[in-house]
């Protein structure tokens, strides 16, 4: 479980030095429009989602997981890091998805080695801890992003171009780390084989519970609204542009501290988070954290300067840091652990694949309409998500009332 967490630490370091940055070179360093910013996120997202499900199916109950998942972070280090040589936008997608199809390789493999490792009494202690770490590694991912951007880009008319290339390579190192620590110190618990999993009459392959399917059907709708963090980031600097005197680095800095705020607060929230969802285990967290996310969308609507940023910030660091963690947890106490791999594959498509479109309709309508008609959007959709929640909280409650069943 700590290596796990470790890694994850390096791992973000890696890789939350590229993603805030990764907005502005796009936007003013390729001339990317908003919607161009949404389809290379969406699309990573989308990718993700796509291996997950092939890594949660068919890996991460198998043999060797352990090697699949140091592929998966080499991937997504590698190409990161390769995003330094671009000069076109396309080229950002195609490196992007890569990095992201690494992430999906990954994710389900560690998921259920962490849900094997841990007693059903404290799986959201174990996932608040491994997310914690994780978030902790975008703090100094983030810091380290920062530090450069200020070193080599300054000055009214200064150009950060060349100070984003750098953080890009730089991001390579503790990439490379946690491709070694996974490889070298987590121990995977031997298991009984699981594949396929099946009912307790041995008829037929076991199915998901319908709570966690009810689960599902929400946050797809909550997907919808749910866009990249980078249009969030990309809105707030577009603000501040105007009282920087026109500085890109100065508004790019100004952005990367409103992430280092969000990071921190991820970071804090997630423990105590994961305590909370053991301590009251339905579903009322995960219906907290899709509204949080529809007051966010309340903040960029309305705009303006620096307290409206911080504002927007402060509750998204909140609201990322249950979101993940309560997810995490409902899942593995509502679904069995011959099938914890399949059912965080299933999850990570359906948001995979609404991040997509929820990023695409945010960034097409703040490109071709307003940003304010593109972020009440997202809020709508975000709030009947929360709603849909109760079939899903009411079928699981009635299963427990049943007793034990074959999946």
């Amino acid at each position: 479980m700590w290596a796990i967490s470790i890694t994850s630490l390096f791992s973000d370091w890696g890789y939350e030095m590229v993603l805030p940055v990764l907005p502005f070179f796009l936007a003013f360093s390729l001339a990317a429009s908003p919607f161009l910013v949404g389809l290379v996120d969406g699309a990573a997202q989308f990718g993700q989602s796509m291996m997950s499900t092939v890594s949660g199916d068919r890996w991460a109950h198998g043999r060797d997981r352990k090697t699949r998942a140091a592929i998966g972070y080499l991937l997504t280090g590698a190409a990161h890091g390769l995003i330094a040589l671009t000069t076109a936008w396309p080229q950002v997608l195609v490196l992007r998805v890569s990095a992201w199809l690494g992430r999906g390789t990954r994710q389900p493999i560690k998921r259920a080695i962490l849900a094997n490792a841990s007693p059903t009494q404290r799986q959201g202690r174990t996932f608040g801890l491994e997310q914690a770490m994780d978030s902790a590694g975008a703090v100094i991912g983030t810091v380290v992003a920062i530090v450069i951007l200020a070193s080599f880009a300054y000055g009214p008319d200064a150009n950060p171009t060349p100070a984003f290339r750098i953080i890009f390579l730089v991001s390579i190192v503790p990439s490379a780390i946690a491709v070694l620590l996974i490889l070298f110190f987590v121990r995977d618990r031997d298991r009984a084989p699981v594949e396929p999993a099946r009912s307790t009459t041995g008829a037929a392959p076991a199915r998901l519970p319908p709570s966690f399917r009810w689960f599902l059907v929400a946050e797809a709708v909550f997907g919808l609204g749910y866009f990249s963090i980078l249009l969030a980031l990309l809105r707030v600097g577009e603000n501040l542009l105007p009282s920087s005197g026109g500085s890109i680095a100065a508004i790019t800095i100004a952005a990367l501290l409103l992430y280092l705020l969000y990071n921190i607060l991820y970071t804090i929230v997630a423990y105590p988070a994961g305590h909370l969802s053991d301590r009251s285990p339905g579903l009322w967290l995960v219906a907290l954290s899709f509204v949080l996310f529809a007051l966010v969308d309340l903040f960029l609507v309305i705009g303006g300067g620096l307290v409206i940023g911080i504002l927007a910030f402060v509750v998204a660091g909140v609201q990322v840091g249950i979101q993940g963690v309560a997810e995490s947890a409902w899942v593995a106490r509502n679904v069995s652990p011959s099938l914890a791999g399949r059912a965080f594959g299933r999850l990570g498509t359906v948001q995979g694949i609404t991040i997509l479109l929820g990023s695409l309709l945010v960034g097409g309508l703040w490109t071709y309409f307003t940003p304010a008609l593109a972020f009440a959007a997202s809020g709508v959709l975000c709030i009947i998500g929360a709603a849909l929640l109760g079939p899903a909280a009411s079928s699981a409650r009635s299963l427990t009332a049943q007793g034990p069943q074959g999946s």
